[in-house]
């Protein structure tokens, strides 16, 4: 009598055991799922124009460069996330007119080289393009 006992206790704490390494796997893949879905919305906002680097020789470093018609269609998404941008020290703002830039400031023959400032959080602040001396855009 005694082992049957024992053998219906063992088989109650297995089954206890299952049940619960079900119920965390299952918490766990909801809550994994959960976190895709909110990183997801946010890894198809970053943008690659724009980003820090490290030069192992400060004083002959090389940047990208970028074409007018680069810095131009990338005006207007910068603006939106509230980037301050200057190009040829010009301050650019929301209110200003794409196409009067394209005639008074940005060259689309030219090629640009830019200054990034952020924040303590990482945000991109300001943006400062110039023209790259004797660069065609590629």
């Amino acid at each position: 009598m005694f082992s049957t006992l024992k053998d219906l206790m063992w088989l109650l704490c297995s089954t206890v055991l299952c049940m619960g390494a079900l119920i965390y796997t299952l918490d766990h893949s909801e809550r994994q799922a959960l976190v895709l879905a909110g990183v997801v919305p946010f890894i198809q906002n970053q943008k690659v124009s724009v980003n820090m680097q490290t030069w192992a020789n400060q004083e002959k470093r090389t940047q990208d460069t970028y074409s007018g018609a680069q810095v131009l269609y990338g005006l207007v998404d910068w603006l939106d996330h509230g980037v301050h941008l200057q190009v040829e020290d010009i301050s650019i703002s929301e209110t200003d007119d794409i196409s009067s830039l394209l005639l008074t400031v940005i060259k689309l023959d030219r090629s640009y080289s830019y200054d990034a400032e952020y924040d303590d959080m990482g945000k991109l602040r300001r943006l400062s393009f110039y023209s790259v001396t004797g660069g065609v855009a590629p």
